[in-house]
């Protein structure tokens, strides 16, 4: 929630916890008037931050905006999401373009009101990618990485680096990364997986029980890869890993695992490494609070993606996948 807020939204929390905090232990020596005046906020409101803060102590009882970030939902969401699974079913070897087509037509919005075709565009690969999921956590995963902001606004460039799980299309780790320096980017985010899987986020996937294949897209360092494979097997890890270095590599798994938004993350493949374009300006030492606000964003996508996977499979990932994450987390 922190990593969410403006500086004066901070600032205007950090009054808020200070005045209550104050009024509490003052035991009767402040009165209710002087502390909400501290605070900034009415008698009435005073005493109802008392009340939710005692209950629980969170940001979001200071009313402060400091709820985690949320994607934004369109005025028809809704009515779109209603008329999505047939427009597909109807035509489920269609083009992205005819089916998107068909989804403007069958949503029934005015011409006036029409959102974009892009917008019907982004529906549509939502769905597809929904229906290609199957129970089989753990069978092919993948290492992409790609440039992003943290929001379409932002102008800090910054590298994506991620462990993506194919079939399931959860995103079992993350970080920020320098692209030059790809080795490092996917240690921090084996980092995570680990971080993860050990906090128990994962224990309720379909794992299946071994690693079939995997793919690493190579970062700007290609030298540093030549020994991918005997890496892998010197550590015991009997699953074929393929490094993948041709020229328009970044992003080829986050764009169908994930697509090209985690969130309010924005996943921009063609600015990798390169030259960034208009206001953007590369960072390849992300802040504390950008890493903090990366974490929030996979936390609500993968809260979203995983709802009705549990319940198959074996109750732990496949021990090549394991072994895996902790060599990656040598660097």
């Amino acid at each position: 929630m922190w990593a969410a807020l403006s500086v004066a939204q901070r600032a205007k929390a950090m009054q808020r916890m200070k005045a209550l905090q104050r009024w509490i232990e003052a035991d009767g020596a402040i009165d209710a008037k002087q502390a909400a005046a501290d605070a900034g906020v009415s008698v009435t409101r005073i005493y109802e931050m008392r009340k939710e803060w005692r209950e629980k102590r969170s940001l979001a009882s200071l009313g402060t905006f400091a709820g985690a970030p949320k994607t934004r939902v369109g005025r028809y969401d809704a009515v779109i999401r209603k008329a999505l699974p047939a427009v597909v079913a109807a035509d489920p070897q269609g083009s992205v373009r005819k089916l998107a087509l068909d989804l403007e037509a069958a949503s029934g919005i005015t011409a006036e009101e029409m959102p974009s075709h892009n917008t019907f565009r982004r529906y549509v690969e939502e769905e597809l990618r929904r229906l290609e999921r199957k129970t089989m956590a753990g069978d092919e995963v993948m290492l992409d990485c790609a440039a992003c902001t943290l929001t379409p606004t932002d102008t800090a460039l910054l590298t994506l680096f991620a462990i993506l799980d194919r079939w399931t299309q959860v995103v079992l780790g993350a970080a920020f990364g320098d692209p030059a320096d790809s080795r490092g980017g996917y240690a921090l985010a084996a980092r995570d997986a680990i971080r993860r899987m050990d906090a128990g986020q994962f224990a309720e996937l379909p794992w299946v029980e071994r690693l079939s294949r995997s793919e690493v897209v190579v970062g700007l360092d290609l030298d540093r890869w030549y020994d991918l494979k005997e890496k892998f097997a010197g550590a015991g890890i009997a699953t074929p890993v393929e490094p993948s270095t041709t020229e328009k590599r970044f992003g080829r798994y986050l764009r169908t695992v994930t697509g090209l938004r985690i969130g309010s993350l924005v996943i921009l493949p063609r600015q990798t490494g390169g030259t960034a374009a208009g206001d953007l300006v590369p960072t390849v030492s992300p802040t504390v609070d950008q890493s903090a606000r990366l974490i929030v964003e996979v936390d609500d996508y993968n809260s979203a993606g995983t709802t009705g996977l549990s319940g198959r499979g074996t109750c732990t990932p496949p021990a090549d996948l394991l072994r895996m994450l902790a060599l990656l987390a040598r660097g």
